[in-house]
């Protein structure tokens, strides 16, 4: 392998002569037909034999406690099998575990909930459920159960939560094993300070500060969230569920009912999608699990849409910033504080880490403070969403830069080049003790690519339609970036990131590959079984993913922090390495040749100085077996990915702004995006395409909104709340830098999440760009544009 130096960074180039046969190509992803079709099984598709159904009752008051709960009229009612209630000692007594890995260790680990809350936090919180053999006989029986609630004082707005005297939605949660009291309802406190703040603003020659809010986004999946629990003669549990990862599922139920992990069994089933929503253990999990349990027969939960709403999505942040620069440019200070409105339950940890890293790594600057903190609030409990923590602060910080370049009478494209993250740099991937050190790095490429693609040196404000003079276009660029896996050069004390992988040769020269990772149908799979091929020396269409559970396959954390062609396929290499040792072993016994002299490509392997000295792989497979040398070739890794790299996206969009209603409308975006090698083209330009879908909407248009009487979700449904359609969509362009990276499975990183970071931001400062109006608050309504107008007097 060649190094050379690039502009940005350092990077390794293949030798002229190295050409790969399978990844860098497109294919037809794994059960393409069937998912089009519709036959495609998912967890909702699913009916096991005597099984129940299951709903949950919910509270209609935003803070309050359960003074008494009569069940009896539900329990008489023909087809009710079981009813529990947050009453039952065991399931007062028991508190959840919802996550595993991101916070390591027992000690620092956060648990605030429990299955049924006897004290509730938000209208919609759960208090009892049933069990039932059909649907409706159980939300006929949720309607037979009386309760009789004490109401609390509730507290709907953080500013308002951290104020003295403020009512306290959770008077002690548990973190380890002590009891912590969230005084003003703020808990994991992040302060990380790197060089002297202070000094830094004294060198500037300008300081900057701001304030921003961003909204309210979910996740807002077709699929809608889905268990089923069928309890096992050992007192143990087979899960089939809507799941990131079913080893995080296997482990936070057994926690959390006191069941040994080794009794509770958790099939990968398809996602119709996530982004986030599934990297927690979901409530309904643990519910459905008690109400098998207390059976004895599987048991079907599945949340309606309303239901879907009204838990998870994006954190809403409010970003308090302070920058100083130098009249060249130079950035020599930056502060931030985060405040992260987390809901009435977290689910484990928040994403203030997550965001404090993020913000550490966007620019080069030797003095870097940032105070965070999460907030509780009597709404609803927030999960993750793509980028987590990442597009928040993300928002805040390019938004500023375009007000520090205009005031410095400074392209902005010019003042990211001279203050990016580069080759040799230190990024924080996951937070502030998840460390690596960039080496690769195609921003420069991104940025003057994207440029001269969407015309940036004529980016003044013009008016498209000659017809139309108050239809102003402006155009705006923001950067981002996100990490590939939350694996440090170090390990890290709070963020788990391992791998597992098989892979068994078959004797007609085909692949099974054995992988936990979930398999969201963005071609996750479908990119690492082609790094299986292109390892082994074999076809794409000849690596067979197979099904898997948590007894057939090895440990795999979850898929999230776009880890999964990073960690996973790394795992997956060194699996497939693995085998073809064991393949070379038997050809060179049958070619003469040491095995050191053996290559594998186009379905042989054959000798490097010699490519027509060779056999088939299933000839080596069919000699070996039938020479009684080995019956199966294998090969198995369990492996800490070595890093987090991050994958880089540069954005660029262009709007029509109409002065007199106040729309927005995106007319084109550029998606440049480092990569490093693209292992399947396609589903890399559909992440991109997908991240332009979701920032747009979170800058323009997807918006919970929250009736101010006791914060209940007003537009729990798909009607009222506004996703992009198809005729919402800008034209799309897409691009890659020439970039690999060298600690990645063929030089891959990441994309997933990185593709939605900076989309959001690059609208703002587009609308910025056309009108002159600049709004620090999500989402971007036309009332904000008409209000900025007119104190403008436009």
């Amino acid at each position: 392998m060649v190094i050379t130096k690039r502009e940005g960074g350092i990077v390794p180039e293949p030798p002229e002569e190295e050409k790969f046969n399978v990844i860098g190509k497109d294919y037809p992803r794994f059960e393409v037909e069937d998912r089009v079709r519709g036959e495609y099984q998912y967890v909702g598709d699913m009916s096991l034999p005597n099984m129940l159904h299951g709903k949950i009752l919910r509270s209609p008051y935003a803070h309050a406690m359960v003074k008494r709960i009569n069940t009896e009229k539900a329990e008489r009612l023909p087809g009710v099998k079981a009813v529990i209630t947050c009453k039952d000692k065991d399931i007062a007594d028991r508190l959840l575990l919802r996550i595993i890995g991101i916070h390591r260790t027992k000690k620092t680990r956060l648990q605030d909930s429990h299955a049924l809350e006897e004290e509730v936090r938000y209208v919609g919180d759960r208090v009892a459920a049933v069990a039932a053999t059909s649907v409706e006989i159980a939300e006929e029986a949720l309607g037979l159960i009386e309760v009789e609630y004490e109401e609390l004082p509730a507290v709907l707005d953080p500013i308002e939560a951290m104020k003295p005297g403020a009512a306290l939605v959770h008077k002690k949660i548990m973190i380890g094993d002590k009891e912590f009291e969230p005084k003003n309802n703020k808990f994991d406190p992040v302060p990380v300070n790197i060089g002297d703040v202070d000094e830094g603003f004294k060198q500037a020659d300008m300081v900057f500060e701001n304030e921003l809010r961003t909204g309210h986004q979910h996740n807002a999946m077709v699929a809608l969230p889905v268990c089923i629990c069928k309890p096992l003669r050992n007192g143990g549990l087979e899960v089939w569920n809507s799941t990131q990862g079913i080893f995080v599922t296997q482990w936070c139920l057994a926690d959390s009912l006191g069941i040994p992990m080794n009794k509770i069994k958790v099939h990968r089933v398809a996602l119709g999608g996530g982004f986030g929503y599934y990297i927690y253990q979901h409530f309904n999990d643990p519910i459905c699990a008690i109400l098998a349990l207390r059976t004895g027969l599987p048991v079907k939960l599945e949340g309606t849409r309303k239901e879907f709403f009204i838990e998870g999505g994006r954190h809403v942040a409010i970003i308090r910033l302070k920058t100083g620069v130098k009249k060249d440019g130079t950035i020599t200070a930056r502060y931030m504080q985060f405040i992260d409105a987390h809901g009435a339950y977290a689910s484990g940890s928040s994403i203030v880490r997550l965001a404090c890293g993020f913000f550490m790594s966007m620019y080069r600057c030797p003095n870097m403070r940032v105070d965070g903190f999460s907030v509780y609030t009597n709404t609803r409990p927030i999960s993750c969403m793509r980028g987590a923590g990442n597009p928040e602060q993300n928002f805040a910080v390019e938004s500023q830069i375009d007000i520090i370049a205009e005031q410095l009478n400074m392209d902005p494209a010019e003042l990211r080049l001279k203050n990016h993250l580069r080759g040799g740099d230190t990024f924080w991937g996951q937070g502030p003790d998840v460390v690596s050190t960039v080496k690769s790095c195609g921003v420069p490429q991104l940025i003057k690519e994207g440029a001269k693609r969407v015309g940036w040196e004529n980016r003044k404000a013009t008016i498209p339609y000659k017809d139309c003079p108050w239809i102003k276009r402006g155009i705006g660029m923001a950067y981002g970036f996100h990490t590939s896996g939350g694996a440090s050069d170090k390990p890290s004390a709070v963020v788990l990131d391992y791998s597992g992988a098989i892979v068994k040769m078959n004797t007609d020269g085909t692949a099974n590959l054995t992988i936990a990772c979930a398999d969201y149908g963005t071609g996750n799979v479908s990119a690492i079984a082609a790094i299986v091929a292109e390892e082994l020396g074999i076809r794409y269409e000849d690596v067979i993913p197979i099904a898997v559970n948590t007894d057939s396959a090895p440990f795999e954390y979850s898929t999230h922090a776009s880890r999964s062609v990073y960690s996973v396929g790394g795992a997956a290499k060194t699996a497939a390495h693995n085998a073809k040792k064991v393949i070379f072993d038997w050809a060179s016994r049958m070619l003469s040749v040491p095995a050191d002299q053996l290559e594998a490509r186009d379905r042989r392997i054959y000798v490097k100085t010699k490519p027509s000295k060779g056999m088939s792989v299933r000839e080596v497979l069919e000699n070996a077996q039938s020479q009684v040398w080995g019956g199966t070739a294998m090969g198995t890794a369990s492996q800490r990915a070595p890093a987090c790299p991050p994958h880089f996206v540069i954005t660029f969009v262009e709007v029509d702004v109409d002065t007199i209603t106040g729309r927005v409308r995106p007319v084109r975006v550029i998606q440049g995006a480092d990569v490093g090698k693209p292992i399947l083209p396609s589903a890399v330009r559909g992440q991109l395409i997908g991240g332009v879908q979701q920032g747009v909407g979170y800058a323009l248009t997807e918006e919970l909104i929250y009736d101010p009487k006791d914060g209940h979700v007003v537009n729990p449904n798909f009607r009222e709340y506004k996703l992009l359609g198809s005729m919402d969509m800008p034209k799309v362009e897409t691009f890659f830098a020439d970039m690999q990276e060298p600690t990645g499975p063929f030089g891959a990183k990441g994309v997933g999440e990185g593709a939605t970071n900076a989309v959001a931001s690059a609208v703002y400062n587009a609308v910025y760009n056309a009108v002159g109006v600049r709004i620090f608050t999500m989402p971007i309504t036309p009332e904000k544009i008409l209000q900025g107008l007119r104190r403008q007097g436009k």
